[in-house]
């Protein structure tokens, strides 16, 4: 492993600590600190707003600097040193001002570091599925570990692990190699929201399958919300849900490590059309209350419904834009991705409220629409190498 690689894959092997630990004990913590089940609501919900409303505006910055690596590092040191704050914080404004200072700044900059981790890995002729994998070994590794570290030390140890997390991944974002392409001629692209050169590239057949992929990656967010309470009324206990949880990161993790012979095999266009092909029978299946074997193959499904659009619209993005514009075209996919993860996530919350487990209809359908979109832009043109 070379050593700009083996920089990269660190990064990603600690990006998702943070979110780990916020993950697996955030809820519990506000709730001992007296905040209401409504303020939890919107501590976490401000700083996905913020990111609807800031990315696109930080990747353009981002593609400005001399080195998307100076992105990467005042993001993630922005979020380490509020990160320390946390533990001083009364009351629920104060901890909401905190939380999303903590938490806003990292999520900005994550487009920006899948952009430059992409680019950087077409260039050397690495796998980014494969460096992308580590992350997700990762955040189940300090999953576990935010539980056990948690149980022996008390409630406290959040606090303190938060921070640490924080910490990790802005001393490995420091340790980033060069990411932008020294020797490439740069110029900057006008425009005012979306720059015109973004705009261009963005053409029917090309945006088509990237809201596609957005539409399919909400739909996890709905089981990332609700697949642990569908469980739990279907009579599963907790450490079974705890289990199939974590096959379904493996199942995601696994396809990510083999991603380099998927890629070369298979067009983007057509991995997010299987995904969504597998989402629907996915969907469909957990409105249906299945026995426990067949939620272990629907789990082992995500490694194709997550993994296959996820990695598909990422590498159909690199291979549109240029260097110019990465971060913020792929900024502009974060913000689709967290756009449709809102609307999504709230309005299958009020349908489960009203049909319960049918509700999982509601994904079904905007898989069959991820497919139809897909489809139309493979009619508009054809798949090619370019892929």
């Amino acid at each position: 492993m070379s050593k700009p690689e083996f920089a990269a894959t660190r990064y990603y092997a600690v990006a998702f600590w943070a979110p780990a630990v916020t993950v697996t004990y955030l809820p519990i913590w506000l709730n001992e600190r007296g905040i209401t089940d409504a303020q939890i609501g919107l501590i976490n919900t401000l700083p996905m707003l913020g990111m609807l409303l800031f990315s696109v505006f930080v990747g353009r910055l981002a593609d400005r600097a001399a080195d998307w690596k100076q992105a990467i590092t005042i993001g993630t040191g922005l979020a380490a040193a509020c990160s320390l704050l946390l533990g001083f914080a009364e009351g629920f404004w104060m901890i909401l001002l905190i939380w999303t200072l903590a938490t806003l700044p990292a999520g900005l900059v994550s487009p920006v570091a899948d952009a430059a981790t992409m680019r950087l890995s077409l260039r050397l002729g690495f796998s980014f599925g494969v460096t992308r994998a580590w992350g997700t070994v990762g955040f189940l590794a300090m999953c576990y570990a935010t539980g056990f570290l948690v149980l022996w030390f008390g409630p406290e140890t959040f606090v303190w692990l938060l921070a640490f997390a924080c910490f990790a991944r802005f001393l490995a974002a420091i340790g980033l190699p060069r990411l932008r392409d020294a020797e490439q001629p740069r110029t900057r692209s006008e425009g005012a929201f979306l720059s015109r050169d973004v705009i261009a590239a963005f053409r029917p057949w090309v945006l088509l399958p990237v809201i596609a992929g957005a539409i399919l990656f909400a739909n996890h967010m709905v089981m990332n919300a609700f697949s642990s309470l569908v469980w739990k009324q279907q009579g599963l206990n907790e450490s079974t849900i705890g289990l199939l949880i974590a096959l379904g990161a493996a199942a995601e993790a696994a396809t990510m490590f083999a991603w380099k012979r998927i890629n070369f095999r298979f067009p983007a266009r057509i991995l997010i059309l299987i995904a969504g092909a597998v989402s629907v029978l996915r969907w469909a299946g957990m409105s249906m209350s299945p026995p426990l074997w067949l939620i272990v193959l629907m789990q082992l499904g995500q490694a194709v419904t997550f993994t296959f659009s996820y990695l598909g619209c990422l590498y159909f993005i690199a291979k549109r834009t240029g260097e110019d514009i990465s971060a913020e075209a792929q900024s502009l996919f974060g913000v689709m991705m967290q756009g449709f993860s809102i609307l999504v996530v709230a309005s299958f919350g009020v349908a489960f409220g009203l049909i319960g487990v049918n509700a999982f209809w509601i994904c079904v359908a905007l898989s069959a629409v991820a497919m139809a979109m897909v489809q139309v832009s493979l009619k508009m043109r054809g798949p090619d190498p370019s892929d």
